[in-house]
């Protein structure tokens, strides 16, 4: 009996030492496969925040240069009132009217890019009240005045929120834990 044991133990040791170097195979293989998903999940994670930054960056500048336009549509048009009484009587300048249709367009533009519903939409409120100056045409110049004032008030929210967005971004890289994504 003690030579059949002999002759198995060899052939089990050679099969058990085969399953033991599949086993320890298929678990280094499932590893570096887990390995490589958390590397590609973080590298899409990175993308995405780089994107999502440097889009808000953008549209925090683009805002500044529309706001920077209707402020002086708005001067101009309150020099102009001053000698019909009316606000918006005078046309500006071709110059400025397409300095200020281009910083619309960029805002619009960028404004699409924004992944936060809620502050894509304040972009939104604020770029249309902006606009919405050009309807003030014929109008009183206080009241134009106020609705300027509006519109200012409304682009420096949105650019708060931008800010705030900015931050929570940031923050959430540095603690080492992706940002909520936005809904």
């Amino acid at each position: 009996m003690d030579s059949g044991w002999m002759a198995v133990w060899p052939v089990a040791a050679f099969f058990l030492g085969g399953i033991a170097t599949h086993l320890t195979a298929w678990l280094t293989h499932r590893r570096q496969q887990l390995e490589r998903q958390q590397d590609a999940a973080r590298a899409l994670h990175d993308r995405r925040e780089s994107f999502e930054l440097d889009h808000l960056q953008k549209l925090n500048d683009a805002l500044q240069v529309l706001a920077r336009t209707a402020a002086r549509m708005h001067h101009a048009d309150m020099l102009a009132s001053r000698e019909s009484g009316r606000y918006g009587s005078t046309p500006v300048s071709e110059e400025l009217s397409e300095e200020n249709r281009v910083a619309s367009q960029e805002v619009r533009m960028l404004r699409g890019l924004v992944l936060d519903d809620e502050l894509r939409e304040q972009v939104h409120l604020a770029q249309r009240t902006i606009n919405a100056l050009g309807w003030t045409a014929f109008s009183d110049p206080t009241e134009a005045t106020a609705a300027f004032m509006a519109s200012i008030t409304q682009l420096n929210e949105a650019q708060d929120r931008i800010a705030a967005r900015t931050r929570e971004i940031y923050l959430a890289s540095t603690a080492g834990r992706p940002p909520a994504l936005p809904a």
